[in-house]
């Protein structure tokens, strides 16, 4: 008997420790609002491009604002993202939040389209405590071709548990997932 009442206890302890956790991991996961804008900036010495992707009523309202990102062939950027919420007033910088209180448990992915190394080669590289990439900034080298529908489409992707990061695309939802059109110019 005082062995059974040893192991509830246990059992109870042990739950009472996991659920502070799991509350504790989502209260520090959970302090970004809806990502609505993402803006993409390349920078060369002084020659700056931006992009930006803008849809402050969401899905089913009205047409996002798509900028076209033009940015010289065969140039070699440094490349920074930045997400806002502006869906309200004021509008709500959440970059910061996710790059840096957030990082474990976010993920932007960067990818070509379409994905030719001769068009376009991005690569990540800030990472999380983990050692896992983020991929709020880092190198953008724009290729020498330039198809008709080039573009890059942006996943910020988050995850419950930050070792879910291990699984990429396969795990996790997305903050947001868009398509900006990029025409190289000369």
């Amino acid at each position: 008997m005082k062995r059974g009442a040893i192991m509830l206890m246990l059992a109870i302890g042990g739950g009472l420790i996991g659920c502070r956790k799991e509350k504790k991991d989502k209260q520090g996961d959970m302090g970004h609002g809806v990502v609505t804008t993402v803006e993409v900036y390349l920078v060369q010495g002084s020659d700056t491009v931006k992009g930006r992707y803008k849809d402050p009523d969401g899905v089913g309202g009205r047409p996002p604002s798509v900028d076209t990102l033009r940015p010289k062939v065969n140039t070699f950027y440094r490349y920074s993202l930045r997400v806002l919420n502006e869906s309200g007033n004021p509008v709500q910088d959440l970059t910061q939040t996710i790059i840096e209180q957030q990082k474990n448990t976010h993920r932007f992915f960067l990818l070509p389209i379409p994905e030719d190394t001769m068009f376009l080669k991005v690569e990540g590289e800030d990472r999380d405590d983990y050692n896992r990439l983020v991929s709020s900034r880092g190198t953008w080298r724009q290729g020498t071709t330039i198809p008709p529908e080039g573009g890059i489409r942006i996943i910020l992707r988050h995850y419950l548990d930050p070792s879910d990061k291990e699984g990429g695309l396969d795990r996790g939802t997305s903050d947001i997932d868009v398509k900006i059109p990029i025409r190289p110019r000369l």
